[in-house]
């Protein structure tokens, strides 16, 4: 007589569940190791205030050979003008040899003594970028110092990182600038190289020229949402609260009170608001959002909008990273997600 082995059939089923998580796809995590690209930092700082004052005359010359459009944008920003002009030589010494920009430049040095830590972080992004976008440009990197005007500089093919916008929460420097405690608690090393990327997206897939067509709150939201996406799927090891610059309780805020967010606006009937005012003090930058308690972040909607955008993504396992930031349609993205917190 022949047996036939049985398996039972709650053993099938158990078999069955392993088979279906062990093949559930994360988005997260994706093989990168053949994406070549060896990612370089131009240090711009160095080069200015590493030379000594009685050679700057010589070097800008040097300077605006090497750097050549980078020094332009970096001139405008900094407020010297352009290079071509025949005054700017002139000025850009003295602010090269300025004992307050000399100074500044000494307190980088001292809490950034080099940058391979933001190269490897921006080498592994970009190295994700090109993954997903295959066709676009990887920017040059340069270091510079914006005497604090600018954190993260975009230009075309260029992306820079002014260093004094990154010296620590406790720096002396910001509490004159009028720069508030819960920006300064953002303006620190572990936040450069995801500012970048955030930058970088902001500037490749910018708002005003996208097509939305009419600005509700519902499509800022989202929008703000796919440039902290993209910053996840480039960096998918940083932390929420890196990513969100979110405190602990803040982003715990959000998590325990998701469900409550979405009623608030569905309930105030705020998504397809198209009040300005309303969309900044939901969207912008604060210590808080207002429409809740003190203890939510500012931009908690934005974390809202993650929700919804990895919600859709999770759903639609076909729709590519290029697709989703071109999309437009943000109902179809709040559809598609089936967004429904408990």
């Amino acid at each position: 007589m022949t047996r036939i082995a049985t398996i039972p059939a709650i053993l099938i089923s158990f078999l069955l569940i392993i088979i279906t998580v062990s093949c559930r796809r994360d988005p997260y995590k994706v093989n990168v190791s053949g994406v070549q690209l060896d990612l370089e930092i131009r240090d711009l700082g160095s080069d200015i205030f590493g030379t000594p004052p009685n050679e700057m005359a010589t070097m800008v010359d040097s300077l605006k050979t090497g750097y050549g459009r980078a020094l332009e944008t970096y001139s405008t920003v900094i407020g010297l003008g352009d290079p071509a002009d025949e005054r700017w030589k002139s000025a850009f010494i003295l602010f090269a040899t300025d004992l307050r920009n000399l100074d500044l430049w000494d307190e980088v040095k001292r809490v950034w003594p080099d940058t391979e830590g933001l190269r490897q972080e921006l080498e592994s992004a970009f190295r994700h970028y090109r993954y997903y976008f295959p066709d676009r440009v990887v920017p040059e990197v340069i270091t510079c110092i914006s005497v604090f005007n600018n954190s993260i500089i975009v230009d075309d093919s260029l992306l820079m990182v002014s260093l004094d916008r990154y010296l620590g929460a406790d720096s002396e420097y910001y509490p004159p600038l009028g720069i508030y405690d819960y920006q300064a608690r953002k303006m620190t090393p572990a936040y450069a190289a995801s500012d970048c990327m955030y930058a970088w997206a902001a500037t490749e897939w910018d708002y005003n020229s996208a097509g939305y067509g009419t600005k509700t709150l519902l499509n800022s939201m989202l929008h703000e949402a796919k440039l902290v996406y993209f910053t996840r799927r480039m960096m998918p090891s940083l932390p929420d609260t890196v990513l969100f610059g979110f405190t602990g309780r803040q982003l715990e805020f959000c998590r325990t009170g998701e469900g409550l967010i979405w009623e608030y606006l569905l309930s105030k009937d705020l998504l397809f608001s198209t009040d300005g005012f309303l969309i900044r003090k939901f969207t912008g930058e604060a210590p808080f959002t207002s429409y809740f308690t003190e203890e939510s972040p500012g931009r908690a909607v934005v974390w809202t909008g993650f929700r919804i955008i990895e919600r859709y993504m999770n759903n639609n396992p076909d729709v590519t990273m290029q697709e989703l930031m071109a999309m437009t349609d943000c109902q179809t993205i709040l559809g598609g997600a089936k967004y429904n917190p408990d």
